[in-house]
């Protein structure tokens, strides 16, 4: 074997290589995926994964449906970002497509009904940026327990006293409280419960002796709304979840508690969480995700100090972005081998 391809093959993670280095073969036969909604700047990780297996990528950073049929007309598989909505309209538009493979954890954007009457597979990567997010909502969270947005610009207008920052509290004497307790919750858990967060968890999914065994205190969801000093969101948006933070429930918070978002932007009512900061119902907010993405420049929360807003990044690192293209273009390759998704989110399209 020549050293070139020795060197191609080495950037391949040992668990993965059977998957890789017996596929060559089917050459002749080309296939298509088509790449929606990425924002790496390139594919060579992609062309470099499905090379081999004769694939023809076809990459389109297009949202309308009409974008997205042109660009997946053909296609076996959709490898897609966040942006475009796979929905039932495209769906019966390609009828080619063997499997719809999401970049990340949540699935809110492909219809999932209408794939599993089609029977085709919906997967995702539900095991990358665990850290990452975590350590984004630990970071979101200290900004507001040290108040850094109101010390920094305090100290820009020219101050240099403590006064504005009053009263601040110590970790100890604080709760997060996590609404959704799955691996990222976990991994928030045991970060802020280093550095002395009581931790308190809801998530009717999770048993409480789960909970309680990762360092948390199971309670209900009005508990955790009206008794936590933060509250950070860790839920998949579902039609129950929805807007689960709305304006009764920003009124319920206590007016010195803080809510922290790195999961979905439509699990938050934003005019209700507005309104909420702007009349003092919550001390503040710090959100990763927004309901439209990207945020419209003159989108009402841009003009509110109290609101730290960060462009969905919780999730990148140089590490989990390589994982995250990695695993993603292992379930294409599964799919495209006739096999089914590791990964699969649909199981019912297995009947």
């Amino acid at each position: 074997m020549c050293s070139r391809k020795l060197r191609r093959l080495e950037t391949i993670p040992r668990d993965e290589f059977n998957l890789f280095s017996s596929v060559s073969v089917k050459r002749s036969v080309r296939k298509k995926v088509a790449v929606l909604g990425a924002r790496y700047g390139d594919l060579i990780i992609e062309r470099r994964a499905l090379g081999p297996l004769g694939v023809d990528l076809s990459e389109s950073r297009g949202a309308t449906e009409d974008e997205i049929v042109a660009a997946s007309e053909g296609a076996q598989v959709i490898l897609c970002g966040g942006a475009p909505k796979i929905n039932a309209a495209v769906i019966r538009r390609l009828p080619e497509l063997k499997a719809v493979v999401r970049y990340g954890i949540g699935v809110d954007t492909v219809d999932l009904a209408e794939c599993t009457r089609r029977g085709i597979y919906v997967a995702n990567v539900p095991d990358y940026c665990i850290d990452e997010v975590a350590t984004h909502a630990l970071t979101l969270t200290l900004n507001w327990a040290r108040k850094l947005p109101i010390a920094q610009q305090t100290t820009k207008n020219g101050q240099w006293d403590i006064a504005a920052l009053w009263p601040l509290q110590s970790p100890q004497d604080q709760v997060l409280g996590l609404l959704g307790f799955g691996r990222i919750a976990q991994a928030l858990c045991r970060m802020s419960r280093a550095i002395g967060f009581q931790v308190w968890a809801n998530d009717p999914y999770v048993e409480k002796s789960r909970i309680q065994k990762r360092g948390a205190k199971p309670v209900s969801l009005k508990r955790l709304v009206r008794g936590a000093d933060f509250i950070s969101l860790h839920l998949p948006l579902t039609p129950e979840t929805r807007h689960i933070i709305d304006a009764t429930t920003l009124q319920a918070m206590k007016p010195t508690a803080y809510l922290v978002n790195t999961a979905r932007g439509e699990l938050v009512d934003e005019t209700a969480l507005g309104l909420a900061l702007k009349k003092g119902w919550i001390a503040g907010a710090a959100i990763d995700v927004t309901e439209k993405e990207p945020l419209s420049q003159d989108h009402p929360l841009r003009s509110i100090d109290n609101v730290v807003i960060t462009p969905h990044c919780a999730w990148y690192t140089e590490r989990s972005q390589k994982a995250l293209r990695q695993k993603a273009c292992t379930e294409v390759i599964r799919v495209l081998r006739d096999g089914i998704p590791k990964n699969l989110v649909n199981k019912a399209a297995l009947r």
